[in-house]
């Protein structure tokens, strides 16, 4: 009997021919995937936020402002 399950996101519906081969598919590791590219970084100056907080004007709390390293990225691109 065939058995269906989700793989992945978005879950993606795949079909194995038996509970065993889908045993063998599932123990195979994955290589782990990066977070970042390899050629960018974290942003320094708001910790890949992409925002950074200021006091309000009324003094009551604070309000988000753009990044101005990242653009609001939150990424930036590694040196040479």
């Amino acid at each position: 009997m065939a058995t269906i399950v989700l793989v992945g996101r978005p879950a993606v519906p795949v079909r194995y021919e038996s509970w065993e081969a889908w045993r063998a598919d599932v123990t195979r590791p994955l290589p782990p995937a990066p977070l970042v590219a390899p050629q960018t970084a974290s942003c320094a100056l708001c910790w890949g936020q992409g925002r950074l907080w200021h006091e309000a004007r009324n003094g009551e709390g604070l309000v988000p402002s753009e990044c101005p390293r990242c653009v609001g990225a939150g990424l930036v691109l590694r040196g040479p």
